[in-house]
């Protein structure tokens, strides 16, 4: 079997096309999954804002007020809690993202919210918040550009909390 040069020089003109297209694909996809990785690592800055209704005598505040959390890793962030008042209270907290497409992503693990909590006059406490930012947020259209975000929590007086939810 004779095999004409003209043959061979296409055949060899072929390889020479599929391993560079191969050559090329492998890069590009392995480019791709660099730079989606490195969204997931990308920290995200999470202000940690607190309030406390005038009816309640508390003083309420992160240990850090800004935080970064990389999704995908859960973070454990506290809060120290003092009743500035005479009498023993009650307080309940409640929470707002923003913005609040966010919020879809946040797991709280252990989270004190909507638990009452007393205090002793002068009394001070520390509260935990355990959270987890699911790595899918960096997939989301909606969210996948989003690198600060805030999380604030109010107190209110547990006592005029319940007669306003009856």
């Amino acid at each position: 079997m004779k095999i004409n040069k003209k043959n061979f020089f296409n055949i060899n003109l072929l390889i020479i096309f599929l391993l560079g297209l191969a050559l090329f694909s492998y890069v590009s996809i392995n480019k791709f999954q660099k730079k989606k990785q490195m969204l997931a690592e990308t920290p995200i800055s999470i202000n940690l804002l607190t309030s406390v209704h005038p009816d309640l005598q508390w003083n309420f505040l992160p240990v850090k007020p800004n935080i970064e959390v990389k999704p995908g890793e859960v973070t454990t962030v506290e809060y120290i809690v003092e009743n500035l008042g005479k009498t023993e209270t009650t307080g309940i907290a409640t929470f707002v993202y923003f913005p609040n497409k966010f919020g879809n992503y946040i797991s709280k693990i252990n989270c004190f919210c909507y638990d009452a909590k007393t205090l002793k006059p002068k009394q001070k406490d520390k509260y935990t918040l355990v959270l987890l930012i699911d790595p899918e947020v960096t997939k989301d259209s909606k969210t996948k550009n989003i690198k600060e975000v805030t999380i604030q929590f109010t107190f209110f007086d547990y006592k005029e909390y319940k007669k306003q939810k009856s």
